[in-house]
């Protein structure tokens, strides 16, 4: 996870010493600040414990005005900021408010952050498996699409740290929910190992943004297990309810 050899998601120690990662096709923007924070950032219990610190804590660390954030539901809707601080009961937010942050939180689901290069507008989702039933992705498009005039080929995507199709152990209902939220085309994002399947959420997300109409070269994915990798990032498969959160921000400049 380094930056020298070009991969599409990377480490990196900010000035104050947090260890945070960063998507090279969002570093292509000037206008675009963003990170995901690590355990070598912001401590992951503090996170959970205080939304509205860590707000204010990563508002000062990448030099903006506010960062929203939402209650969290495992949903599909997706609102609109102005301001920071909480602003409901969602699972995703876009802005194009200057200087304004917004905030994903997560312990094993994707958060997709978005931008739109010509407007500048920016979007993060929350894109768990009851999400992803609920077409969360597509949902991020269209608000983005519908209240700042984005082209969705011209969006670019990023799929953070998240279960991977290595670990990620579902349950039965899991898929007969997201195949009929989706469709049986969705049956594919799925194996078995011995008496489990393993759900590749990766791929059904990266899928669901491209049918929403986001160029496939524009959507990149992390490809890090927080499973496999919990030494970097909390993962509520990996250790239950003792499980902090880590966060996923993007801002216009």
């Amino acid at each position: 996870m380094s930056p020298e050899n070009g991969k599409t998601f990377y480490l990196t120690i900010l000035e104050n010493g947090w260890t945070v990662g960063r998507f090279g096709a969002l570093d292509a923007w000037d206008a675009v600040v963003h990170m995901v924070t690590t355990r070598a950032s912001i401590d992951p219990a503090a996170v959970s414990q205080d939304h509205a610190s860590t707000a204010q804590r990563v508002a000062e660390v990448m030099g903006l005005e506010s960062v929203a954030f939402c209650e969290q539901i495992h949903g599909k809707e997706v609102v609109g900021a102005d301001s920071g601080g909480l602003i409901g009961k969602a699972d995703g937010i876009v802005t194009n408010s200057l200087s304004l942050g917004v905030m994903g939180f997560s312990a094993d689901c994707p958060i997709i952050l978005a931008v739109d290069p010509v407007s500048g507008a920016v979007g993060m989702a929350h894109a768990s498996w009851r999400g992803t039933v609920g077409r969360i992705a597509s949902e991020l498009v269209l608000q983005m699409v519908s209240r700042f005039d984005a082209t969705p080929s011209d969006l670019v995507a990023c799929i953070g740290p998240s279960a991977g199709p290595c670990c990620y152990e579902v349950g039965w209902n899991v898929f007969e929910a997201v195949v009929g939220g989706l469709g049986r085309y969705a049956e594919r994002f799925f194996r078995r190992k011995k008496d489990k399947l393993i759900f590749d959420l990766w791929a059904s997300t990266r899928d669901e943004l491209i049918r929403s109409g986001v160029a496939d070269n524009n959507v990149h994915c992390a490809e890090i297990c927080t499973i496999c990798r919990n030494d970097y990032f909390p993962s509520y498969r990996a250790e239950g309810q003792a499980a902090g959160r880590f966060v996923s921000v993007i801002a216009r400049k």
